[in-house]
Order: C-alpha cells, then structure tokens, then sequence
C-alpha cells in the first residue's frame, strides 16, 4: 500500500492532432532505423488489434450462448448441461486474460508511438537542411503516419473558450469536441460543456467516416441535458421550455439515425422524466425499451427504465424482476437499484426484505440518500424509540449530503414539530414544498399548515391546508382532516361534514373521525328540511357505531341522545341517563340542567310525567343554586342565558303538571312566568289552553289574544284562535283567521299545510249547515278539494289531507273512490281514528251493513272507544240498518248512559224499541213473554215520543239538525195502536203457552215410561247374555270331562286276518266310523260269523252310496241355494231340540238304549231301514269335524299326539259293561260340534226332512245295559 501511495497518479490528457506539422531528417542511417521500429510498432498494432477482436468476439459468443441457455423460450438445442456451461466459463475467463495481455501490450505500442511522435521533432530539424531525397521522403513518410498532437490535461482544465478556439483552429473531429464537452460536464463545469456542444454542431469537423453517429450522439447529450434540467426545475414554464428544447434536439437525431440504441435509450427516459398524466408516454417508453433489450441486451439503462415503468404501474414484482437483471448485468454502482428494489418491497408490504435492500444499498454506498430515507421510514413506522432516533439521525445525514430532498425534508420537519420547533418545522416544509411530486408536496403543505394551526393562524392553516389537498389529486386524507376542522373554525358546517366523510371513508375506524362526524350531523342545519333528516340518520348511525367502540364516551352519548328524541325515545332516555352516570363516575361532575330537563322531557313523551316531573324539579333546583352562586361573580348579561333557561325548566314543570291534572299549579306557574317574563308567548297560549279546556271560551279567548300582542306573526297563536271560532262553528271568523295566516304571515310563498287542511274543513263543515244553499255545495266542495290538494302537495304523506280529498269525494258520491283513498290513509297509518269512521260510513252508504258494523266495533275496539256516544250511535244505526235490533238496542243504551240529554239518541232508541215490537206482534208463533215484552217495549217508546214532542228544548241535536214535534206524536200515536193490537194478542199467546205446556207434560211422561221399558228390556237382555255364557261355559266343562274319560277307556285291538282281497282291506281301512253291531254281535246275542260281517258291512256301503247320492241329488234340485240349506239346518236343529226336550227319558231308560246311531234291525225291511247319519262316502270324509273341534280356542293346545289318540279311539273303541257301569248316567259326553259350529258344517249324512234318521252326525256312545 506504500509503494502504491508513492506512485505517481497517472495525468489523463486528450491529444489533438495538430493541422499542419512537418520534419526532416540528416542522418539517414539513423532514419531507416527509426522507420523501421515504427513500421514494427504499426505492425505489431495490427496484430494486437486482430487478436483483441478475436479475444472480445469469443468473449461475446460465450456469454451468449450462456444467454440463450436461460431463456425459457429458446430451442432445445440452445440448453446447456453443467459441463458445457463451466467450459464455457472456462473459455470466458481464459479469453478475458488474453484480452487484458493485449490491452497491455496495446499500452505498450502507444507509449512507443508516444515517444516517436517526441522525437518526430528532432528529425524534421536534421532533415531540414538535406539533400538527401530518400531522407526527405522517409521523414514526410513519418510525418504523415505520426501526426502531431495537443494533449489537454484533464485535472487542470483550461478556460472553455481556449480549448473553443483549439478545437475550432486545429478542425478537430466531432468527437473530440464530444470529449472535451464531456470531461467539463464530469467537472460540474456546465457552461463550457454547453458552449462547446452547442458549437460544435457548426464549426467541429464532419468530413470522416462515422460521423453520423457522433453528431446524434452530440444531439443526445445536450438533449439529456435539457431533460435534466427540466426534471429538476420546480417553475411550470421553465420545466415546458427545457423540454421543448429537449424535445428539438431528440427530432433532430431522430432524422440522423432514429433506431440508435443508445438514442432509442435517451429518447425513452425523455418520456419518463416528462411526468405526462396520460399512460401514452409510459407505452412509447415502454416499447423503445423492449426494442433496445432485445437488440442489445447487455445494456442496462433499459433494464432499469423497464423496472420504473413497472413501478409507476404497480406491477411490483415485474419491477423487482427488472432491477435484479440490471444488477446482474452491472457489479458496480447497483446502489440505485438496491434502492429501488427496496420500494418495490415496501410497497408490496415486505416491510422486513425492505429494509434489507436499504441496508445493502447503503453498504455499497453510504452516502446514498435515498437509501437513507428509505430505511428511515421503515424505522419512523415500527414506532419503537431507539428505531426512532435511527431514523432521525438518518434523515439528518441525507439532508446533510442532500439538503434539498424532500423526503428528508418532511420527516424532519415532522419531527421538530413534535419537538415542539414548529418554526424550524415550517421553513423545513417550506423548502420540501419546492419539488415537483405531488405527494411529497401534499405532505409538506400539510405540515406547513398544522404548524400555522398550532400557532392560532387559522386562515395561514386554512390555506396549506387547502393546498395540500389540492396538490395530491386530494389523496392525502390528514389534510382533508385538518381542513374540516379550519371550516369548523369558520363555521361553515356542510363543507367540514365533506371534508370528515371523506376521512371517515377512507379510515372507517378511526373513532375521533367519528365522534367529529357524528357530532356534526347532530348540529348541521341544511336549506332543505330533507337533507337535514337524511344528516340526522347519519349522524345516528356515525354515534352508534361510535359508541360501540368507545361507549364511555359521555359526549357521543348526549349528541346520540338529542338526535334520538324525535325517533326512539327511549333509547335517547337510556343514553341521557348513561352520560348522568359517566359524569358522576368519572368525572365528578354534577349532570346539567339542560341534561335533566331533557331527560324530563323524555319522561313526558313516554307519558312518565311522576318521573318527569322529578327531574324537571330537580333541573330547576340545580340551575338556581347555579345562578345563585355565579350572581356574584358575574353581571345581569352573562346571567341571562341560564334564566332564560329556566323559564323553559318552569314551563315544562308546568306542562308536566297539567298532564297530572294539577291545572290550578299549572296555571299559577304560567302566572308567574308571565308575570316574569311578559313576552313568553307560550305561557298565554297554555293559560287560553287550560281556559278552554274548562269551557271557557271567552277567558281563552282573552289569553290568546294577549299572546298576540307580543308575537304577532307566531301562526302558532292564530292557529289557535282559529280553531276556537271553529269548535264555536263560527266558520267565518275561522276561515278568516287561516287565511290571515297563509297572506300575511306565510305571504302566499310557502303556505302552511295546516291552515290549508284547517281551511278545507271549514269547507267540508259548509256542506254539513242546513241553511246552506243547492247551488253552493259544488262551490264548497270545489274550495276544499282545492286547499286539501295545495297540502298535500307541500307534504305528500300528509293524511290529514289525504282523509279531505276522501270527504269530498264521498260528498259527490264517487264512493269507490273514496274507498280508495281512505283505504290507502288507513295502509299508511293505522292510527288514524277518523279514516276508519269514514270507510264504515262508505259501506253504510253502500248499505253494506255488515261491513259497517265490523269497522264499527273494530275502530272501538281498537281506539279503546267502548263508552263513546257518537260512535255507539253509528253502531246502532248499523246494526238497525241490518235489521239485528237487539244489538242495536243494547248499543244505543249504552250511548245514552253517556249522554241522557241527547234527544236524537232518545229518539231513535223509541224507534228501535217500537220495530222491534212491531216484530214480536207480526209473528205467527209468539210467546206471552215476548208479548210482554214487546208491550213494555211500546209503552216506554210511547213515553219517549211523547216527551220528545212536549219538550221544545230538547229538539235539537248535537249536529243543529231538529226533531219534529208532530212526527213524534204520530209516532206516540202508533205506539198506542200498536199497544191496543198487543192487548188482544196477549190472551191467545196465553192459551197457546197453556196448550204447550200440557203438551209438554205429556211428552215428558210419555218419554219417562219409554225410558223405562227400555231399561228393563236391556236389563233383560243383560241377564240373558249372562245366562247363555254362565251355560256356555259349563258346557265346556262338561265337555272337557267327558274328554278325560274317552282318553282313559281302554283300546281294543282287533286281529286282522292276513289273508284276503285287497279290496276287503281298503274297505276296511276307509270305515272309520264305529260299528257298534258288528263288534258286539247280533242284537240277539248271537255270535256273528265272518259270511255275516261281511253282509253287514256291505248293506252299511250300499247305504252310504245311496244316501250319498240322494244328497247330491237333493242339492242339485235345490239349485245351489246355500241361504235356504241353512236356514232349513237352523229350523231342524231347532226341532231336534225342542223334541229332544219333550222326549228327555230317566238315566235308567237312557242306559238301556244301546246307540242312537244306528236304528237299523234285522226284522227291519230295506224300504224302511234308517239311513246311517253317520257314514258318509270317502269323498266326504274330510269334512266331518275332529272330535276335539267342540273346544274353544284354549282347547286347541293339545299335542299331536293327543289328537291321534283320540282319532284312534273314535274308530275302534268299545264300551263294555263293565267298564261302562262305574260311571253314572250324568257323566255321559256327547261327542261332536256345538250348534254354533252347525251354522257353517252342514250334516254329513243329508237324509230328507222329518225322517228319524235326521239326527246331528255325531253319535253317541253309551254301555249296553244298566
């Protein structure tokens, strides 16, 4: 490093050939050598610039390929493996050395060259005075090929004019005037640079190749230049003209070669710096960059204008993209393009990369400020204090390295300013005001103006920060904060509420933006009543979301409350009471008069008026203990304020005690407010109110006209006298007065919906007088419809309006359309009574009765008026109108217990009573009650009429409409008839009430007997049904028995031969009926041989055919009749009873009898044996019933082989008489179906009617002899 330090530095010249030099040469020996060594050194330049092409030609192809390898859209064949691509590095660094070898030896040869041209001059004197030709020749030789310099040094530049005049005198080339320009530009030495430019266009010299390039080159520089100037120049018109200036020289070079790069270059980065608003200059720009990257790709200017022009887009990732190429392409001065990359990052909100690539750029250049500023911002936004006072001192080395950045600037202003040095931070803004970016300048405005707001100078804020808003498109959202609260300042209330919307917009959560707001839309009083209420329900919803937030707030809670009093009050009386109690809790103060009248007031809407009369007391102690303390300290002036409120206190205590109907109060606190105050209107109105409510109509009268003498333009006090003549039916002095309103007070400009509503019902009450004239109801008509429609186009929901136009139209007649119109005010608001008494009055018109009648009682149900007479009159008309007169009778007496002196109700009540005599006496059927009845109900009708008739001062009704004393004598008089005709009726009513009297005696007994005759026969049936199951189920027991003592009775097992035909054995086999003859012998005691059983068995088939083929036979005649078959069983089965019953024989006689089953003898002919009941053919075998089929239900759980047992026992069981005489006769079982089951079995021997073979197939087993 010392031997370094001792070096010489190198002394960077510029060497201008001289315009005309010569030499000569005396010794020509030493000549040729010279010669020869320069003619050595021009050779071994040639070689060494053909190897440095060669070396710089492999370098590029290398690198391209190496290029093309990375482009994702390349061929195949232009991928690289790992091996090629290290070889080819391998071959770069290989050809890099060899390159910088020759670039020595190149140095070499030049400061050979250099010492030739120095000995140049020796020779021309040598040669000077020769003769010698050939020395001549070789010095002029040398001459031309080693021309004569000026070398300039460039640490020590001379005067621009000097080198102006070399330049001009030698005619040097273009481009060394280029050079020269530029050396005094890398000097900051700008006048000379812009004198030789500028010169060099016309005097420089341009007879050599290439010089087209040099001169578009030139025009590029100066037109760079003027870009420069005009980006950083603040002044409009200044800014326009250096790049029109620019724009000149760029149209020029575009003439001399237009697809230069490096002009294409410059050219783009004009566009840029030019700041158009229109993207057109972003797209030229953007395409001149495409065209350059693509034709020379190793440029980086590009590159990087690329990057800028995907920032400005906000397509950040392409501009990282761009900015990491250019790095990659250039390993020096990347400091910029780190920075730029770390905004790429902050905006993308990679707070922590950003910070990195700030880091980096200012490693690799400390003094970087915008890398500065950059990495101050990141620290100023964690908020942390020791990456505070980082970031302070950061932008206090940028504003020491640049003491015009904005950026740097702003923040430090920022920073004083909370230092409390706002002086200091308004001249820091003041200078970052001076730059041409808007946001930058938006926030030094902003800053500017919130020092001049801590300094009390209002219109100085009002101004920067008005400005501030304007520089930046409006997009700085403190400023539009800062300026609503300078129009606050100056009251100008819709303009704050736009400016605070706008911040409420954009920072949806701040609160005090909302709490600002809220209270804003609380306060603001607009031109159109509309617009107010559209702020109002704003301002609700502002303060509700507000106070979900912070709902410890107690002003946002008292601005919440006034604004909901007319809405919800009793959310508003919630709200009230949670600020009384925040106030207590936490700040220890006592609530506010005006807060506990409010309150109060709250009470009375929701007709509280105990609790409202509470804080209206204490609202009032609490402002005079206030007043009484501050006396002292303050003057009458500054008092009358607070006694004006308290007036207000005492006059709503006031109100709040006529609601309790504590009048006499009431009325004594309006006294004396009076008597405090005589120009409060509002105490004589109340003491005309309490006046007239008593019926005092000329006390009233005199209140209210001493209200008018203090505020004769309140509409409020003529209103009221108005509407006195009005209930008085004075309807001229009423019109009078409403009409005074709209001329006079009003002036016919802006009319007063209610005194056009209230005129337009004088007009409706003209139509309603008796003495008014035919040919005026149009004129009236007309009039009100008029002033009804003038209302409700000044408020379109105005129902009171609405409810006229329905009037007057049902005055015309058109009922369906006032129908309509009284429906759609009903839709609208439910709570209106008199639209529904004019719907029922349009069914009554359209006799509709019974529509009538339920909008009646609906409307009274519904307003709670049950005990109003006049609409218990309507009722009754309707219900007398639907002929249902009991119902009418009922409402018309509770209406008159409201109002005894109502002679109209007198009278039509006789009228109801009298047709509802008049119906009792024209029926055919009456009853001497309701003849009684209808009496009573005619003689208190005739009393009515004729008290009506004697009694003139009671004719009139409450609608001025008179009842004619004659009609009520005539109807008195038809009273009497009527009463006459009920007299005579009376006694036939008597006499038919007798007869149905008997006659209801006697049904009465009649019923009684058949009562009873029924109950004994379902008695009777009762025991009956007893009986039979009592004999049912003994017959089961027996039944099961008996079926005991079969299973016991020993088995006999006859021996079968074991010869014999086969039809013999299937004989045998098919008889399972027991012979009882052919196993015990001949009746004669005789043994039977094996010829005689065979006899006998045969007779017993023959029989069974026979008997079986008469039964088919029998069947077939009767035509398949199953209904009289068993009818025809039912009547026989009856009479085997009945003779079974007589022919009953003793238990001896019964012993004796060997079987019922067969009665066939010996002695007996063929004619008249008896056909066995019992055998049946084979076909019929599978019809008989099994032996247990008697059972019930319960019985039939036998097992298998019980059944089989007993099948074996029917077929060839015996009884001998032994075994038979332990039993006695009762114990005998009848073995076979019950005589339910023959219902659907028929007898399976089907013998003929009355034969004594017609006996059930069952048979019956008994012991031979006793």
């Amino acid at each position: 490093m010392e031997e370094d330090n001792d070096e010489v530095p190198e002394i960077r010249t510029i060497a201008i050939p001289l315009k005309d030099s010569q030499e000569d040469g005396t010794h020509l020996k030493r000549l040729r050598r010279f010669s020869i060594e320069v003619w050595n050194l021009t050779q071994n330049w040639a070689t060494a610039s053909e190897k440095s092409v060669q070396y710089v030609e492999s370098i590029i192809n290398s690198r391209l390929k190496l290029l093309y390898s990375k482009d994702d859209e390349a061929d195949e064949s232009a991928k690289l493996t790992k091996d090629q691509t290290d070889r080819i590095f391998n071959d770069i660094v290989v050809a890099n050395s060899k390159l910088n070898q020759t670039m020595s030896d190149f140095e070499r040869i030049i400061s050979k060259f250099e010492v030739a041209r120095g000995r140049m001059s020796a020779w021309k004197l040598l040669t000077e005075k020769s003769s010698n030709a050939e020395e001549k020749y070789i010095v002029e030789t040398l001459d031309t090929n080693l021309p004569e310099v000026i070398e300039i040094n460039c640490s020590e530049l001379p005067d621009g004019a000097e080198v102006l005049s070399i330049l001009e005198a030698e005619e040097a080339k273009l481009s060394y005037w280029i050079e020269v320009a530029l050396e005094y530009f890398r000097q900051d030495r700008v006048q000379p640079f812009m004198e030789i430019l500028e010169a060099a266009g016309t005097r420089a010299g341009l007879e050599y190749d290439g010089v087209k390039q040099d001169q578009m080159r030139a025009l590029d520089i100066l037109a760079a230049y003027w870009m420069t100037q005009g980006y950083r120049e603040r002044a409009k018109d200044k800014k326009q003209d250096f790049f029109s200036k620019a724009t000149v020289l760029f149209n020029t070079a575009d003439k001399i070669a237009m697809y230069e790069w490096s002009h294409l270059t410059v050219r783009a980065w004009f566009y840029l710096f030019e700041r158009d608003k229109s993207t057109n200059k972003y797209e030229l720009a953007d395409q001149q960059f495409n065209y350059v990257v693509k034709t020379y790709p190793q440029n980086v200017l590009p590159l990087i204008g690329k990057a800028v022009i995907a920032f400005n887009k906000k397509d950040y990732k392409t501009a990282i993209f761009y900015f990491r190429k250019a790095i990659r392409q250039r390993r020096y001065s990347i400091a910029d393009l780190r920075v730029g990359i770390g905004y790429c990052f902050a905006k993308m909100g990679l707070v922590d990369k950003s910070k990195l690539a700030f880091e980096r750029a200012l490693e690799l250049e400390p003094d970087n400020v915008s890398a500065m500023c950059g990495l101050g911002i990141i620290l100023l936004n964690t908020l942390e204090q020791d990456n505070l006072k980082i970031a302070v001192n950061l932008f206090g080395r940028a504003y020491h390295a640049q003491p015009d950045q904005p950026v740097a600037l702003v923040h430090l202003a920022n920073h004083f300013f909370f230092k409390g040095e706002v002086e200091r931070a308004w001249q820091l803004s003041w200078h970052a005001a001076s730059n041409d970016c808007d946001s930058i300048k938006a926030e030094a405005f902003y800053q500017m103006g919130r020092c001049r707001h801590t300094q009390g100078q209002y219109d100085g804020a009002y101004k920067y920060y008005y400005q501030a808003r304007q520089a930046n498109n409006q997009e700085h959202t403190l400023a539009h904060y800062g300026l609503g609260q300078m129009y606050i300042h100056r009251n100008e209330i819709e303009e704050a509420i736009k400016c605070f919307e706008v911040v409420h917009q954009r920072l949806p959560h701040n609160t005090d933006t909302m709490k600002i707001l809220g209270s804003l839309y609380a306060h603001v009083q607009l031109a159109d009543p509309a617009r107010t209420n559209e702020a109002r329900q704003k301002g609700r919803d502002v303060l509700a979301k507000y106070l979900n937030i912070e709902a410890e707030d107690c002003e946002a809670c008292i601005d919440l409350a006034q604004l909901l009093e007319s809405t919800d009050s009793k959310k508003s009386l919630e709200l009230y009471e949670r600020a009384i109690d925040l106030l207590e809790a936490f700040e220890q103060i006592p609530p506010q008069p005006e807060m506990l009248n409010n309150v109060g007031a709250l009470h009375m809407s929701m007709k509280q008026f105990d609790k409202a009369e509470h804080y209206f007391k204490k609202a009032k102690e609490s402002l005079e203990e206030q007043l009484s303390s501050e006396a002292a300290q303050f003057s009458d002036r500054r008092a009358a304020p607070e006694r004006s409120h308290l007036l207000t206190i005492r006059y709503n205590l006031a109100r709040c005690l006529e609601h309790l109907c504590r009048t006499s109060e009431a009325e004594q606190m309006y006294k004396d407010i009076i008597s405090e105050c005589p120009g409060y209107t509002d105490g004589y109105l109340r003491l005309g109110c309490i006046a007239r409510d008593r019926h005092q109509v000329y006390e009233a009268s005199l209140s209210f006209k001493q209200g008018v003498q203090f505020d004769q333009s309140s509409p409020v006090v003529w209103t009221l006298i108005g509407n006195l003549h009005y209930a008085k039916n004075e309807w001229m002095p009423a019109q009078k007065k409403f009409e005074f309103i709209l001329s006079k007070i009003y002036n016919n400009k802006t009319p007063d919906p209610y005194s056009l509503v209230a005129l337009g019902n004088v007009w409706i009450e003209q139509l309603l007088n008796p003495s008014r004239k035919k040919e005026d109801e149009k004129k009236y008509m007309d009039r009100a419809l008029q002033m009804y429609q003038k209302a409700l186009k000044l408020e379109p929901k105005n129902m009171y309006a609405a409810n006229g136009i329905g009037c007057v139209l049902a005055y015309k007649r058109n009922w369906n359309d006032a129908r309509d119109v009284f429906s759609q005010v009903r839709e609208s608001t439910s709570e209106f009574y008199d639209v529904w008494m004019n719907i029922a009055h349009v069914f009554m018109e359209r006799e509709q009765w019974m529509s009538a009648v339920q909008m009646y009682s609906s409307a009274m149900k519904k307003f709670r008026k049950e005990n109003d007479a006049m609409l218990l009159h309507y009722l009754a008309k309707a219900y007398y109108r639907a002929n249902m007169l009991s119902e009418a009778k009922e409402a018309l007496e509770r209406a008159m217990l409201d109002q005894l002196d109502n002679t109209q109700l007198k009278f039509n009540y006789a009228i109801v009573l009298k047709k509802s005599a008049k119906e009792i006496l024209r029926g055919h059927k009456m009853t001497s009650q309701q003849v009684n009845t209808a009496i009573s109900d005619l003689t208190f009708a005739e009393k009515i009429f004729q008290y009506i008739s004697k009694n003139d001062d009671r004719q009139a009704s409450h609608t001025g409409m008179r009842i004619s004393r004659t009609a009520c004598s005539e109807e008195a008089k038809n009273c009497r008839d009527l009463l006459t005709q009920a007299k005579h009726k009376l006694a036939a009513a008597q006499t038919q009430d007798e007869e149905e009297r008997r006659l209801i005696e006697k049904q009465e007994k009649e019923k009684i007997a058949l009562k009873n005759k029924l109950m004994e026969e379902a008695r009777a049936r009762e025991e009956a049904e007893k009986k039979r199951i009592e004999d049912a189920k003994n017959l089961r027991l027996s039944f099961i028995e008996m079926t005991k003592d079969v299973l016991r009775l020993p088995e006999i097992v006859e021996e079968k031969r074991r010869g014999g035909g086969g039809r013999k054995r299937r004989n045998d086999d098919g008889d399972e009926f027991v012979n009882d003859s052919s196993d015990a012998g001949n009746y004669d005691g005789e043994e039977g041989g094996e010829d005689g059983e065979r006899r006998e068995r045969r007779k017993k088939d023959k029989a069974a055919k026979k008997a079986s083929r008469k039964k088919r036979e029998r069947r077939d005649s009767d035509g398949g009749s199953d209904s009289n078959r068993r009818d025809e069983k039912k009547r026989k089965r009856k009479e085997e009873k009945a003779r079974k019953l007589e022919e009953k024989l003793s238990a001896k006689q019964s012993a004796k009898i060997k079987s019922r089953a067969f009665l066939s003898s010996s002695e007996s002919s063929d004619d008249d044996k008896p056909k066995p009941a019992a055998d049946s053919s084979d076909e019929e075998e599978d019809e008989r019933p099994p032996v247990n089929e008697f059972d019930s239900p319960d019985s039939n759980a036998g097992s298998d082989e019980e059944m089989a047992a007993a099948k074996k026992k029917k077929k060839k069981a015996v009884v001998d008489s032994d075994e038979g005489s332990d039993n006695s006769d009762d114990d005998r079982p009848i073995i076979g179906a019950s005589d339910e089951d023959d219902d659907d079995k028929p007898a399976a021997g089907g013998a003929s009617s009355g034969s004594d073979s017609d006996v059930p197939k069952e048979k019956v087993v008994e012991s031979d002899s006793d």
